[in-house]
């Protein structure tokens, strides 16, 4: 319980840091060889997740914690069996002679010749048997039992909510990833009309300088383009790359492809998302209810309940048990060699016992201040979610405002431009103009259209953050 303050803080930093979307890892094909759906995508990652994996497994853990603690209710039952060999009895084999027990019973022994020996006992035998089980019941402990249960239980919904919590982020990576990884091959498409607009546009410039009509400056500015061109397309490349193995990883399958995936971007979702009422988008990431902040409630109240096992624990405070015992000790097996029990060497004990910690030097009193420090510690880690939470909106609602004022500038942008190519287009037509203007406009137009797609990848980002952290992600 001493590092539950510091994981839960620690978890939900994690969560709601900016990146938190990017943070993890992706994808996989349907049994029959088909694209994967978006709910076959998180079936896969439910599956094969590693975080989700481990999430389950500590909440099995944490199961059989309370399983452990329901068990003090229970006897503890012990049995010990030890088996010595003597080389050497103690005790060895006893005679007297003829003449000397006949003097002591006063009689004459029949068929005994004088000075001949008669055994009286053949000794102990080499190999000695000791058995004891021992059977405690707890009576009386303050509490400190049924506390224990009850906080083993609050550790396991604790660690049930985590797995709920991690699916959902983790499906708000995965949405916002496929969407951005779809946004992307679009890109790409783009960039590749780009490159061969641009080459274009460079053997158009070269053939009109070779025939002077163009300064060389003009060429140069045009070859400059064109491998600015390739530049961004390795900037892309390495974004999707990366974004890919990230889908790897959430989904659990290394042999992903783009093409693999059947998803269409939902820009009315994204857009739904991002319409919802400012104030109602505050209030619903700092809801109570949310699996964040009611893990930190849960978590307080484990808190409390071991600081209540420490109070139970103080001195003069003791602890009654009953405990019964039956032990044997002799040179024949218990329960299996006839007449074990005749000897009388077994006993049957019922014992009593009251215990207490009298002083231990002020540990017990230490224990309750920590636990009550852990506490505090604990409601202070609330009160900073709660803020985290919130600052998380506001920083995702900015930047989902952002990228639509973006896009609608941008839309405008592209309108204009393409507008621009159609007249550019009609004067070369006539011959008003070279074909490199037409050319240049075009680029223009590509380069609108790809900005205008990244301010889409930066609003899906914003907008599935916010689903995540409001509860409202499908």
């Amino acid at each position: 319980m001493k590092k539950l303050s510091t994981l839960f803080l620690v978890l939900l930093l994690a969560l709601f840091t900016g990146q938190a979307l990017f943070a993890q890892d992706g994808a996989v094909t349907g049994e029959d060889g088909t694209a994967s759906t978006m709910d076959e995508l998180k079936v896969s990652m439910d599956s094969n997740n590693a975080q989700l994996a481990k999430a389950r497994q500590t909440y099995i853990q944490s199961l059989l914690d309370v399983k452990n603690a329901k068990a003090n209710y229970q006897p503890t039952i012990e049995l010990l069996l030890t088996s010595t060999y003597m080389p050497n009895p103690p005790i060895g084999k006893t005679t007297i002679s003829v003449d000397e027990l006949s003097s002591q019973l006063g009689v004459v022994i029949p068929g005994a010749a004088a000075g001949e020996y008669v055994t009286l006992y053949d000794g102990m035998k080499n190999i000695y048997y000791n058995a004891g089980l021992s059977i405690t019941q707890p009576l009386f402990t303050w509490g400190k039992i049924p506390n224990a249960v009850k906080l083993y239980t609050q550790v396991a919904q604790i660690r049930a909510l985590a797995i709920e919590d991690t699916y959902n982020q983790l499906t708000a990576q995965l949405k916002a990833r496929v969407s951005a990884l779809k946004y992307m091959d679009d890109i790409l498409v783009l960039l590749d009309q780009t490159k061969d607009t641009a080459d274009e546009l460079v053997q158009v410039s070269q053939d009109a300088y070779d025939n002077g009509m163009i300064l060389k400056q003009d060429v140069s500015k045009a070859k400059i383009s064109a491998m600015e061109i390739d530049v961004t397309r390795q900037e892309i490349m390495k974004e999707y790359r990366t974004n890919l193995q990230e889908l790897r990883t959430l989904t659990g399958n290394e042999d992903l492809n783009a093409e693999d995936i059947d998803y269409s971007v939902n820009e009315d979702e994204i857009q739904a998302i991002v319409a919802i009422d400012h104030d109602e988008l505050y209030a619903m990431a700092t809801r109570a209810s949310s699996e964040p902040l009611t893990m930190l409630r849960k978590q307080t109240q484990a808190l409390q309940l071991k600081k209540k096992i420490a109070q139970d624990s103080l001195y003069w405070k003791p602890d009654l048990a009953l405990q019964v015992s039956l032990s044997y000790g002799g040179s024949a097996f218990p329960l299996v060699e006839t007449n074990w029990y005749r000897a009388d060497d077994y006993g049957l004990y019922m014992t009593l016992a009251v215990k207490s910690t009298v002083w231990d030097g002020g540990k017990k009193l230490n224990d309750v201040s920590y636990a009550q420090s852990e506490i505090l510690g604990s409601i202070a880690d609330y009160d900073a979610a709660v803020d985290q939470l919130q600052s998380v909106a506001e920083e995702n609602i900015a930047a989902a405002e952002l990228a639509q004022a973006k896009i609608e500038y941008l839309e405008l942008k592209l309108e204009e431009s393409q507008d621009r190519l159609e007249l550019l287009e009609r004067q070369f037509a006539v011959g008003y103009i070279s074909k490199t203007d037409v050319l240049s406009q075009q680029i223009e137009v590509y380069t609108n259209q790809m900005n205008l797609i990244k301010e889409k990848i930066s609003i899906a980002q914003a907008a599935y953050t916010l689903a995540y952290v409001t509860g409202i992600l499908e």
